[in-house]
């Protein structure tokens, strides 16, 4: 299969974040010399990390412990990142189906708080085999290789999607663990559309799960906390595939540019339903009128 030919060619992370989108940045700039198509996503290609950039390092430390009462809204509040502002690190993912290798490559991910979410994996000489951007507005997966983006306008999920009033919600205690339900507001009978799962001891959120027609069909674990900031995940799909990511130098409340999270511009890309992407993973559901 093509992803699994890219798979094995894809290069090593580079040894420094800056250095490596630096990299990136004049590779980038001499393609778009040739090619009159103007992309939001080139401004990835384009960071401009200053010598004067406020960065802010954070180390390693222990979460404090949470003794107060919980309830839906506090549990609301310890969604994601906690008050981190951005982040930008170094990715490293290996690929499993049915619990076998099938590849590993590098990248780069960036996020912006409360809901951008942006990552970039790369092949030899930092030429971009795939990108996917995560916004309240917008999910869109481009293939470059395809001159292909899936995408879907306003989906109704994302990462504070359970904040932004969409959704009734519920709580329930799993051995050490809270749980918080979404469900639809027009369909409370048809079964979450998402869960978060929090450690008792920290409310660190640990888990995020979506649900298809009332079955998982998406698993989102978190480990590996900096704080309140995973620097481990593990996204398990229905079918069987598991990517694991981690992330390296991390750097967080640095400065990014906000047309980084923009839309990628259509252009002559062919630009296909992200169901479709869905469908080849497994996933029959939809992501329409806040339902994944």
């Amino acid at each position: 299969m093509a992803e699994d030919r890219l798979l094995r060619h894809l290069c090593e992370p580079a040894p420094n974040v800056d250095a490596f989108l630096a990299k990136v940045m004049m590779i980038s700039a001499k393609k778009r010399m040739k090619s009159c198509l103007t992309c939001a996503f080139l401004v990835f290609f384009t960071f401009l990390f200053s010598a004067c950039a406020n960065k802010e390092l954070i180390r390693t430390s222990v979460p404090l412990p949470y003794n107060g009462p919980v309830s839906v809204d506090v549990l609301k509040k310890a969604i994601g990142f906690g008050d981190i502002k951005t982040i930008k690190a170094l990715a490293d993912v290996r690929v499993l189906r049915q619990g076998e290798p099938a590849g590993s490559f590098s990248g780069v991910f960036g996020y912006q708080a409360p809901a951008s979410l942006k990552t970039s994996f790369f092949g030899p000489f930092g030429l971009t085999v795939m990108e996917m951007l995560v916004t309240d507005d917008m999910i869109q997966v481009y293939l470059p290789q395809k001159n292909t983006v899936y995408e879907k306008r306003s989906p109704g999920i994302s990462f504070t999607s359970v904040v932004n009033g969409r959704f009734i919600y519920t709580i329930d205690e799993e051995d050490d663990f809270y749980s918080l339900f979404a469900f639809a507001q027009e369909d409370t009978t048809a079964g979450p559309v998402m869960k978060y799962i929090f450690d008792r001891t920290c409310l660190l959120n640990r888990r995020i799960v979506i649900y298809t027609d009332g079955k998982e069909a998406l698993r989102i674990d978190f480990d590996g906390f900096n704080g309140k900031a995973p620097e481990k995940a593990r996204l398990t799909i229905s079918n069987g595939t598991v990517m694991e990511i981690a992330l390296h130098e991390a750097e967080y409340n640095t400065d990014i540019p906000e047309e980084y999270f923009e839309a990628l511009e259509q252009g002559d890309r062919n630009i296909l339903p992200f169901q479709d992407l869905l469908e080849h993973f497994g996933l029959q559901g939809r992501l329409d009128d806040g339902r994944p």
